[in-house]
């Protein structure tokens, strides 16, 4: 397309305007508006900061200087009037006039995304006829398209883009799945997540699918329990949890991390995501409770719903690796018969409203070694059974137990060394 008419294509966007604002668009719009509407030799320079701007915004990006994949990644990943609806599966509900609007957007955008960089550095050799050779030296970027077929017209694959927001949702909630929330900053996506699947955990298999069929109901719409892991640690309480984040999140599963510090905005979290057509679980990692600490009743009244009902897209996960969630003091533990006895009725009275508590208790010899012998046969280790065996004892002696844990230590240790041709002791 011509160069000039992009100025007037950023400024047409109506339903997603918000576009706008990129960095890449509106460095692309300063620089084409700065070169053709003005005549001033500090007006041009300023289109040539423009561009390099642009051009900087396009390298820091996951798209490595792709314009037309990352001009995609905005629409995919826009929250509007018309994402959302999508993302609620009401884009028949649309008005035309809405429609019509987006399908224009699109286009405009689409056509955004085949301006060239050859293009514009011919702009500027026209403004700065005296120095071709430094024009040319200006950074260059790509327009191939990877993420969307060849040929094809956004404005004119209006519904196959809808149904993209329907199945995943608007923004960073269709980017990533997995978040922590912050009390200072909110609700942060998380770019590295744990790969963690179900089938690379061992043994505890009727555990896992209590906690796996909970998980389905409350995906499917169906009746479902707040869910509370306890038992002793590195049994796999919580990598079962974020097993089921890589398992389901392409079933609209999302999961926010909470920790116990941030309780407080608990309530103001769970009206964040109530509205948002995905289902969250709302993560607890390693949940205990001082005597007289306030979070004990915020996390109570949320899972009981306080006088609010309880979305039905929220769930909360919880783990813990004490069976008692309030901590007594030493001065507690010596006090009368009646604070001891209110103390447990609170503990039960919190534990009562995860509707579904799974214990994991640490496993026996034989328990430890059959998960020894499982993760060394998913890696393909050829080792003797015996030493095999008599090194997963000996490793567990030193580190003073045995769980899941301590057998893929062992594993990532006995891999190691075997790949290196080390002796294996």
């Amino acid at each position: 397309m011509e160069l000039l008419p992009t100025a007037f294509l950023i400024d047409s966007l109506s339903v997603y305007k918000n576009l706008r604002n990129d960095p890449v668009v509106s460095g692309l719009y300063n620089c084409v508006l700065k070169l053709y509407t003005t005549a001033s030799a500090n007006d041009q320079l300023s289109a040539v900061q423009a561009y390099t701007s642009m051009c900087h915004a396009l390298y820091e990006s996951e798209y490595n200087g792709n314009l037309a994949d990352y001009l995609f990644d905005l629409v995919l990943y826009d929250v509007n009037v018309f994402t959302n609806a999508c993302a609620r599966g009401e884009y028949e509900k649309l008005s035309q006039e809405i429609k019509s609007a987006a399908a224009t957007d699109l286009e405009a955008l689409c056509k955004l995304s085949l301006v060239t960089d050859s293009q514009i550095k011919a702009a500027f050799k026209k403004k700065f006829i005296h120095m071709p050779e430094l024009i040319d030296i200006l950074p260059s970027y790509s327009i191939s398209h990877r993420q969307y077929a060849a040929g094809s017209e956004w404005g004119e694959n209006i519904e196959t883009i809808s149904r993209f927001y329907q199945e995943n949702g608007t923004g960073m909630y269709a980017k990533y799945k997995a978040f922590l929330y912050d009390s200072e900053r909110g609700i942060l996506p998380v770019h590295n997540t744990d790969p963690i699947r179900i089938s690379d955990l061992k043994q505890y298999e009727v555990q896992r699918q209590k906690i796996i069929d909970n998980t389905l109901g409350f995906l499917e719409g169906h009746p479902y329990n707040n869910v509370l892991l306890y038992g002793d640690r590195g049994t796999g309480k919580s990598s079962t949890v974020k097993a089921l984040l890589n398992e389901y999140g392409d079933q609209k599963l999302r999961m926010i991390e909470i920790s116990k510090r941030c309780l407080s905005d608990l309530d103001k979290l769970i009206q964040e995501v109530q509205h948002i057509p995905l289902k969250f679980i709302l993560f607890i990692d390693d949940l205990t409770f001082n005597e007289n600490d306030d979070n004990f009743g915020i996390l109570k009244a949320a899972l009981e719903g306080s006088l609010s009902t309880r979305p039905d897209n929220v769930a909360i996960y919880a783990t813990t690796n004490r069976r008692h969630l309030i901590k007594e003091t030493f001065s507690a533990r010596e006090g009368n018969e009646v604070h001891r006895a209110d103390t447990i009725d609170e503990n039960l009275s919190l534990s009562d409203r995860f509707g579904l508590m799974v214990t994991f208790t640490k496993p026996n010899k034989d328990g430890f070694l059959a998960i020894v012998r499982q993760l060394a046969a998913d890696r393909g280790l050829e080792i003797d059974e015996q030493k095999l065996t008599s090194g997963a004892e000996r490793f567990a002696l030193a580190k003073g137990g045995r769980t899941p844990r301590l057998a893929k230590q062992y594993i990532d240790h006995l891999e190691a060394r075997m790949k290196l041709n080390l002796e294996i002791l």
